[in-house]
């Protein structure tokens, strides 16, 4: 059905393996070391694309694997920020938000499966700018505990992903009554 795994999709496998490491790093606050499972982990999301498209190894399996190996990462690391940092860093209002877009847009998917049965959504690049954004910062949320880098109040932060989520939603939002009006 979705043919060999190719090695882009080995390593989009390798993000979902890697995130419980990074949970377990966190939980028993080994920083550093879930700093750098995270970045290790991070970087796939780029490379597997990258060699998908160079060595024409773009798969139906790689498609649908890499936005939940993203969701899976991203999730498990922000949860896990949460519960060991007690709000102090990650506000609960914020966790509820990015459940909320991403549940959001699984709804969305799942209605246009059934409506249309075939079709493909791109992420925006708006979106892949956040993802990135957001890696980068839940790098520095581990990087700011273990005391490499100057501790700052990251509510600005927060409050700028925040307005940047609730602007994937709206153009995923269009985007999806384009796609029922075809």
């Amino acid at each position: 059905m979705f043919g060999t795994i190719t090695f882009s999709t080995w390593l989009t496998l390798s993000r979902i393996a890697f995130s419980p490491c990074v949970m377990l790093a966190i939980y028993y606050k080994i920083w550093a070391l879930a700093a750098i499972l995270f970045a290790c982990a991070a970087s796939t999301d780029f490379f597997d694309g990258y060699y998908a498209r160079l060595y024409q190894q773009e798969t139906k399996l790689g498609k649908m694997l890499d936005p939940v190996a993203d969701k899976v990462l991203l999730f498990s690391t922000l949860i896990s920020l949460f519960a060991t940092s007690h709000q102090s860093l990650i506000p609960v209002w914020f966790v509820y938000l990015f459940v909320a877009k991403d549940l959001l847009l699984l709804v969305g998917a799942y209605v246009l499966i059934q409506y249309k049965k075939s079709f493909v959504i791109d992420p925006s690049k708006l979106s892949k700018v956040t993802t990135a954004l957001f890696m980068l910062f839940l790098i520095y949320c581990m990087l700011m505990h273990a005391g490499y880098v100057l501790q700052h109040d990251v509510a600005m932060i927060i409050h700028g992903f925040a307005i940047s989520m609730i602007c994937i939603v709206v153009d995923y939002g269009y985007t999806f009554y384009l796609r029922l009006k075809e």
